[in-house]
């Protein structure tokens, strides 16, 4: 797990940009044959043979690079505000949901819109099942599969699986 760090998410640059990539992720979610041109002003960077079907939503789009071979299904929800980089050959099912930010646990923070967060790494070969939530500063190691509906809250070794809310991991 990688340190956290803070920030405040009020910051009117921040605002904007969130306004940017919203606009962006609404015409990607519209335009399913104009999509290509659209990838490259929203993430940092795409790989060859992307695919991405449905909805799609992210915080800011710019923190998110994606490898070579990537498929995504419909409805991912990504909040980058930190980096999530995602390997090559990835498979990622509807309704996932990839966080790299948490709200402040204390409440005055809170209010003042303080979060914090680490990045998220998604290695090569890896399979996200539908619903699956990886959580602020994982890495998924190369290999691994992630169980429809896991909530991943700590990094996973490579050629590993993981199932359910509790994150148990197994060799595969």
């Amino acid at each position: 797990m990688r340190e956290f760090m803070t920030f405040d998410a009020a910051e009117p640059a921040l605002v904007a940009r969130r306004r940017i990539a919203r606009a962006l992720c609404s015409s990607i979610s519209n335009n399913p044959d104009g999509r290509e041109p659209l990838y490259k002003l929203l993430f940092g960077s795409v790989g060859e043979g992307f695919e991405q079907w449905g909805n799609f939503f992210c915080e800011f789009g710019s923190n998110i690079n994606i490898g070579d071979g990537v498929f995504i299904n419909a409805n991912g929800v990504f909040l980058d505000a930190f980096e999530i980089n995602i390997g090559n050959r990835v498979f990622i099912g509807p309704h996932v949901g990839i966080y790299t930010s948490n709200h402040a646990k204390d409440l005055e923070q809170r209010r003042r819109y303080i979060e914090s967060g680490a990045p998220v790494v998604i290695e090569d070969d890896v399979w996200i099942g539908g619903g699956a939530t990886i959580l602020p500063g994982v890495t998924v190691g190369k290999g691994s599969i992630i169980g429809a509906g896991a909530v991943v809250a700590k990094s996973v070794p490579p050629h590993s699986k993981v199932l359910g809310a509790g994150s148990q991991v197994y060799p595969i």
